[in-house]
C-alpha cells in the first residue's frame, strides 16, 4: 500500500514539474504534446470528474519524469 501522508508534496511537486514540461516535441507521435491544465486533471480525476484512488494519483505523480522522457527520447513505436 502507498504511503498518503505525503500526497499534498507530491501533487505540488508533480505539478510544478508537469507545468514546466509545456511542449514536447515527440518524433515517434510526429506531433508536439502539451502539458496544460487539462491533462493534469486527467491525472487526478476520471472521466467523471470524480477523483481517483490517491494510490493512483501518487504512482502517475512518480511516473511523470518517465513519461516526459520516453516522450522525448523514443524514436519510433514498435508494433505489438
Amino acid at each position: 500500500m502507498e504511503d498518503l501522508s505525503n500526497y499534498e508534496k507530491l501533487r505540488e511537486d508533480a505539478l510544478k514539474f508537469y507545468n514546466g514540461a509545456g511542449k514536447i516535441a515527440s518524433p515517434a507521435l510526429k506531433q508536439d504534446i502539451y502539458f496544460n491544465a487539462e491533462g493534469f486533471n486527467h491525472i487526478i480525476f476520471k472521466r467523471a470528474r470524480t477523483e481517483r484512488e490517491r494510490s493512483s494519483q501518487i504512482l502517475r505523480f512518480k511516473l511523470l519524469p518517465l513519461a516526459v522522457k520516453l516522450l522525448k527520447d523514443i524514436n519510433h513505436i514498435s508494433r505489438i
